[in-house]
């Protein structure tokens, strides 16, 4: 019970962030919008040390380093690609990639995947497809290269999600500090490198991007908890409902239309939980 209530948590936090980063980085340039949720998603990292612990040991800062290299370049990629194309699309691609190869990985590692929790799997993932496709963003048309960096950002998410799922568990937050750090630094020096060659766009909302970075940090501290308690296959299918999420927040924001497909795309997520509860 506890993994599905993080795993759900988790889902809930990233379609907050995300919505929040992605109508950032529709305003600004993604190097104006990065380093203000990078900041401040470290900051709310290590202020969470006092009460989960952090172990730094060789192992914890190994895979932070390596996890932050994969999450650097994810960031990057994701709100490229929630920037350029239909929000609700790219989502969709991004989880379902990322979804299916953190399963596939952990089902090959040994983890035992009943019938009921395949069929809740599978449900879930149509469920995604469903409450992401949208008739109305046509400002935002589907390209070529929006689904190249989609499927791009799901892969490289998916390397970022196992490395901390697979990281010591007995750290605290240890890894994922190391994670955060090493994004920042990352992402910091890009930015500074390619400062003369950004187009400035709108005045970066520092509001909304700090929103995102701790919403964040917070859904992925909610991730690697879950796996302390549930598989990965698990918690991956569960976590990944997150447009689900930004769709809501999105019809009570900014009033998109939840169009009837959606809904029943939210039905079939709630349908596909329950399937994975009692699998």
């Amino acid at each position: 019970m506890t993994a599905i209530i993080l795993s759900l948590l988790s889902a809930a936090l990233y379609g907050v962030g995300d919505f929040w980063g992605a109508l950032a980085s529709r305003r600004s340039h993604i190097m104006q919008v990065l380093p203000a949720i990078l900041i401040s998603g470290t900051l709310s990292v290590y202020v969470l040390i006092p009460f989960l612990g952090a172990d730094f040991t060789p192992d914890a800062i190994k895979y932070g380093i390596a996890s932050g290299f994969f999450g650097a370049a994810g960031f990057f990629v994701f709100y490229r690609a929630l920037a350029i194309g239909p929000m609700g699309i790219a989502s969709a691609i991004i989880a379902i990639i990322s979804t299916t190869i953190m399963y596939v990985v952990d089902v090959l590692k040994g983890t035992h995947v009943s019938t009921l929790g395949i069929v809740g799997a599978v449900l879930a993932m149509l469920s995604i497809v469903l409450v992401s496709k949208s008739t109305e963003d046509a400002t935002h048309p589907v390209t070529a290269k929006m689904v190249r960096m989609a499927v791009l950002s799901g892969v490289v998410v998916s390397g970022f999600f196992m490395l901390l799922a697979y990281a010591p568990s007995d750290v605290g937050v240890a890894t994922f500090a190391s994670t955060r750090t090493t994004q920042l630094i990352l992402i910091l020096s890009a930015a500074f490198l390619v400062r003369k060659k950004i187009v400035r766009g709108a005045k970066p909302d520092i509001r909304m991007s700090i929103g995102a970075g701790v919403a964040d940090a917070l859904a992925a501290v909610a991730f690697i908890y879950a796996n302390h308690t549930g598989s990965l296959a698990f918690v991956a299918v569960i976590s990944n409902l997150y447009p689900a999420v930004t769709l809501i927040v999105a019809h009570f924001v900014i009033h998109e239309r939840v169009e009837r497909h959606q809904y029943v795309g939210m039905a079939g997520a709630v349908t596909a939980v329950a399937l994975l509860t009692l699998a």
